[in-house]
């Protein structure tokens, strides 16, 4: 288990130290997979862009045409930058962009300040993209027991501390914190067991919540862009 753990690590960020770092974008199949995003969105315009890491992955690309989900599995704030870079100089537009990220900074042990620096520089790129409403999902919570095995999670201590970040930056660049599409994955600050197979990942139930609640708030009929204090709030931890 301990051996397949390190290769899981290294595949998913090219590196085999603990914690783990983000070094996606000088691997070969990241880098691959975002000029192949690229290729496939070149001067498109998007009514939603989802991008995160492989949670938000797992939803696939199925949403229809107006909608694509440019997240990677492994990505962090680190490897999004450059993800953004590429895909802005392939003129992609973005009218919403919904940024579930923060997860992996928490787990890499990501510098404070190098994480507000780089969602900062996120919510400015997404903007250049020409995204009228930017919504940022706080970083999700792995179960109690993952969250105490760092060769699956961060402690959840930690996700606390990065979604206290998401709440300020939030606030200080004018954009929107949308916690009702993950708030019933969690009880309290902790993954339901229910909802995952590893205590990291969603399953099939907890996908089905994840997705659903995306279009409830965010995605259906564009009821986010009309009226976007409605369908997101401010980040409260109780």
């Amino acid at each position: 288990m301990f051996i397949l753990q390190r290769l899981v690590l290294a595949v998913y960020t090219g590196s085999l130290l603990l914690p783990p770092k983000d070094h996606l974008s000088s691997t070969a199949w990241w880098r691959l997979a975002v000029l192949y995003q690229r290729w496939l969105t070149s001067n498109k315009h998007y009514q939603v862009c989802l991008f995160g890491d492989s949670i938000t992955a797992q939803l696939g690309n199925n949403f229809g045409k107006d909608i694509f989900n440019f997240a990677i599995g492994g990505m962090s704030t680190i490897s999004l930058a450059v993800q953004l870079n590429f895909l802005a100089s392939a003129k992609i537009q973005c009218h919403q962009a919904i940024v579930a990220i923060g997860t992996n900074d928490a787990w890499y042990g990501i510098d404070d300040d190098l994480f507000i620096q780089l969602l900062k520089k996120t919510i400015l790129l997404l903007k250049l993209m020409g995204a009228k409403q930017v919504v940022l999902i706080p970083a999700f919570y792995s179960t109690v027991a993952a969250s105490g095995n760092p060769y699956l999670a961060a402690n959840n201590n930690r996700i606390d501390r990065i979604n206290d970040m998401i709440s300020k930056i939030a606030a200080s660049e004018d954009v929107f914190i949308g916690d009702f599409c993950i708030q019933d994955l969690f009880d309290e600050q902790a993954l339901k067991d229910n909802l995952t197979n590893d205590g990291v990942h969603l399953n099939a139930e907890g996908l089905k919540i994840y997705r659903q609640a995306l279009f409830q708030h965010y995605i259906d009929g564009r009821a986010a862009l009309a009226a976007p204090r409605l369908v997101a709030k401010k980040f409260e931890f109780l």
